[in-house]
């Protein structure tokens, strides 16, 4: 099957062309508050390098977030309209579980995917080296991750360990027993990851909908 990855829950966007297990053509920008304006256009040079038509694409596999809410509504609304256009279908996948699908599987122990939240928080979330998720999506403040990667992935378990920290993030974060894996693909989510995990992934019953963990934080005016 040939599937059409696109990721834009960070200042990265990213899409991807993957087929038979590999990916074909990935292409990215990190333009800021541009991914309405860039993915298309990338999707457009994407094809042309790989040497397909858009009637090639079989599927499309958008990341969900959590993430950017600007991003993540462009890249679901482009997801939406290029598979309503082509007939295939839409599948959503986690932004988070694609950054920790990046570490090879053949490296053991829990993957602790870490993305900027904003308002001093993380987005966190954790996998093991099959992709089963041990800890689902949510913001947490910097100095209460050890103790929820602790709770969750246990020092002394040995069947858990190492845990494995992976995001830009890690960088300006020390968590007593956890190391650290920085690659392009896990320090920012990445499409050449949901188009992979999109391949297989079971069309949602209900149609895709982004994971935003926490509301946006807006407040409305005051009236009178």
């Amino acid at each position: 099957m040939r599937v059409l990855g696109i990721e834009t829950s960070s200042r990265r966007g990213s899409i991807a062309l993957f087929e038979s297990g590999s990916p074909v053509v990935t292409l990215c920008h990190e333009e800021l508050n541009a991914h309405a304006e860039r993915l298309l256009p990338l999707i457009e040079r994407a094809l042309e390098q790989a040497g397909w038509n858009r009637a090639a694409i079989g599927r499309v596999a958008v990341g969900v977030g959590p993430g950017s809410f600007t991003g993540l509504r462009v890249g679901i609304a482009l997801g939406q309209g290029i598979a309503v256009g082509l007939g295939v279908e839409l599948v959503g996948i986690g932004s988070l579980r694609a950054m920790a699908a990046a570490v090879p599987e053949s490296r053991a122990g829990t993957r602790w995917a870490l993305l900027d939240a904003r308002r001093g928080e993380l987005f966190a979330a954790a996998y093991d080296a099959a992709g089963n998720e041990l800890c689902g999506p949510r913001a947490v403040e910097p100095a209460a991750l050890g103790a929820l990667i602790d709770a969750v992935s246990p020092p002394r378990e040995p069947r858990l360990l190492p845990r494995i920290l992976v995001g830009e993030v890690i960088e300006a974060l020390a968590v007593e027993g956890a190391e650290s894996f920085r690659s392009p693909e896990t320090d920012l989510p990445h499409a050449a990851l949901v188009a992979r995990l999109g391949a297989n992934a079971a069309p949602p019953a209900a149609g895709v909908e982004p994971l935003y963990v926490r509301d946006a934080g807006a407040t409305l005016p005051k009236v009178g």
